[in-house]
């Protein structure tokens, strides 16, 4: 049965991944991106997916995104969480201006595009929340970054449980390393990138594609009774102890 999937930040990087696997398993897929430029040329390249511009940091602009994908498509099957982004630097350097526009996105954008689009989200329904590995462990320069993205766990723990009378189910992925437009291995220094990796057991980086077959896992009727968990795609990173490191802009 063809479903209807949205998508935000879904026009890079493991949005877009997830995008383009859903697509072509067969279903209607919508991603919502902030740069007209950028999400229109997504339009064109891919034109199995319909693009939405708007900015996911303002509620109105959210709120209209979901009136107006309700309006084009009816209900929506499966909500995907993805846009985000990091500010990493010592915690005494970040300015009001750094906090709000990190919480803007990170975590007020993020309840508020599921409140944005519950109400067009029918029984049997599911979604899906990008938070991060780095609130797993204590991290340099990641205090303002980790801590909007641990938010979110609590936010999937208690929406499982407040959405489950509507049978919505609610389960997250915090990816690790991952191979994308705005981080990838081949822009790091090799040093770095092998300091990096040796703290990963699978050896490598992951593929945004990798990260998009969970999320496609978890909202299939595979997983139907996994609600309210974040699974963490992180190669084994996050199972074993490693040396303290310096955050970068590395977990977008």
């Amino acid at each position: 049965m063809t479903k209807h999937i949205v998508i935000t930040g879904g026009t890079s990087g493991i949005g877009l991944a997830t995008a383009l696997k859903f697509a072509a398993d067969g279903n209607q897929v919508t991603v919502i991106g902030r740069n007209p430029q950028k999400t229109q040329a997504v339009g064109v390249k891919y034109p199995e997916l319909t693009t939405v511009v708007a900015d996911m940091s303002s509620v109105p602009a959210i709120e209209k995104a979901f009136a107006d994908i309700h309006e084009q498509v009816g209900t929506i099957d499966v909500l995907f969480v993805n846009a985000g982004f990091g500010n990493f630097k010592p915690f005494m350097d970040f300015t009001e201006v750094d906090f709000d526009a990190t919480i803007n996105l990170n975590y007020k954008g993020a309840f508020f595009t599921i409140q944005a689009a519950k109400p067009y989200m029918t029984q049997g329904s599911n979604i899906v929340i990008n938070i991060s590995w780095t609130q797993l462990r204590g991290l340099q320069n990641s205090s303002l970054y980790s801590s909007s993205k641990a938010a979110l766990t609590y936010l999937t723990k208690a929406l499982a449980l407040e959405f489950a009378p509507d049978h919505i189910r609610v389960n997250a992925v915090n990816p690790g390393y991952t191979n994308t437009e705005q981080f990838n291995q081949a822009s790091i220094a090799p040093a770095r990138f092998n300091a990096m990796v040796a703290r990963v057991p699978e050896g490598r980086f992951g593929n945004a594609s990798e990260i998009a077959n969970v999320v496609a896992f978890l909202a299939s009727d595979q997983a139907s009774y996994l609600n309210g968990q974040a699974v963490t795609i992180d190669g084994g990173m996050t199972a074993i102890q490693s040396e303290p490191e310096v955050a970068s802009n590395e977990f977008d």
